[in-house]
């Protein structure tokens, strides 16, 4: 998925800044300009033209993962204060003065990217960036920035702060990893991160699988790779809030997270099952559907179960556990099917982690 970046301007010269950024960005970036109707920089340049911050960006917060205001800082504050959620889930906000001499990553400095994307436009405009966060400062690269360049999540996202803090005054934390990663990796070759066996995973701050221990201690998070892949069939009709069930005590007896579901699967017929659709957003993964040709070639040659009331009413042999293989690249079954209230639900993960993470982005 392309970063969408929204740049809001209130001025000529903050719009002639506005201008210099967009000059500079990835061409994979989608953007978007939002001027001030008393600037004139929008007659010339196609923005959006609005009137009142108010108006705007609490829709702007929800459709972008990156907002750039070239204003002040206190102004920036003011309107965001009450739209605050999450560092997992509030976009990255940098502020930049007017000339454009300083760059703020004002939040989401990590997960949302915004240390990351600060140092970028700083690098491409002349400006300076103005990095706060400690471990940045002193040259360390947290667990959560690495989860970010990987497209991984945290859990829990409250012991980030002590094992962040652990990282700053012992200069190491020591991590465990269910899947092997590659030597090249510069997580692996982190003079700062001590990689343990599995006899040692008890000592670890650090744990790379989607599988949550049942307790945690507080100074130990975990990075969650995004490679579940859950398949699902159902009536029709059926709610989101009975997919989000059915998939939530699934993923519960596995003993896994959320955050490690890559997608939801299902067949052709349900391409248009709002309550699929709905609980695929609510989760922020993919919903996908397969022919049934596809699914029955896949239950014939894994030797998956049968329904013979499934064939009836749709002409396959079954949907979910067939559909959550073919969400994956390379898995394997890991829940049969599971019977819920109108919805059948099953798991199948990656065999390897190479195949949940696209290229590591250490830049932008």
């Amino acid at each position: 998925m392309n970063t969408k970046i929204a740049l809001l301007a209130l001025t000529d010269r903050g719009v002639a800044t506005a201008r210099r950024i967009d000059e500079n960005l990835p061409h994979t970036v989608e953007r978007d300009f939002y001027i001030h109707e008393k600037a004139l920089g929008h007659r010339k340049n196609q923005g959006k033209v609005f009137r009142r911050l108010g108006d705007i960006v609490p829709k702007l917060w929800q459709e972008y993962s990156v907002l750039i205001f070239v204003m002040a800082t206190g102004i920036v504050v003011r309107q965001i204060a009450s739209l605050l959620e999450g560092k997992d889930r509030d976009p990255a906000v940098l502020v930049l003065d007017e000339e454009g001499k300083f760059v703020i990553p004002l939040l989401s400095g990590h997960l949302g990217g915004a240390n990351t994307w600060a140092k970028h436009v700083a690098g491409q405009i002349g400006a300076q960036a103005v990095i706060t966060t400690a471990t940045d400062v002193r040259g360390l690269v947290a667990p959560d920035e690495y989860a970010r360049r990987y497209g991984w999540k945290v859990e829990p996202l409250d012991h980030l702060p002590t094992v962040n803090r652990l990282l700053l005054e012992q200069g190491y934390l020591k991590i465990w990893t269910s899947y092997p990663l590659n030597p090249e990796e510069a997580w692996v070759n982190d003079k700062h991160y001590q990689f343990l066996s599995d006899l040692e995973k008890e000592k670890a701050n650090v744990i790379i699988s989607p599988f949550l221990g049942l307790t945690i201690k507080d100074d130990l998070v975990y990075i969650v790779p995004p490679i579940l892949s859950i398949g699902v069939g159902c009536r029709r009709g059926i709610s989101s809030e009975v997919v989000l069930e059915g998939i939530k005590s699934s993923v519960e007896q596995i003993g896994a997270s959320l955050k490690a579901i890559s997608g939801i699967y299902s067949v052709d017929l349900k391409f248009d099952e709002v309550g699929l659709i709905e609980a695929a957003k609510y989760l922020g993964v993919p919903f996908q559907t397969f022919p049934a040709v596809e699914l029955q070639a896949v239950i014939e040659k894994e030797q998956l179960s049968r329904s013979n009331f499934v064939n009836e009413k749709i002409g396959v042999d079954g949907v979910c556990e067939a559909a959550s293989l073919l969400g994956t690249q390379k898995g394997r079954l890991i829940l049969p099917k599971f019977k819920g209230q109108g919805v059948t639900v099953a798991i199948s993960v990656e065999n390897f982690l190479s195949w949940a993470s696209g290229p590591e982005t250490l830049n932008i």
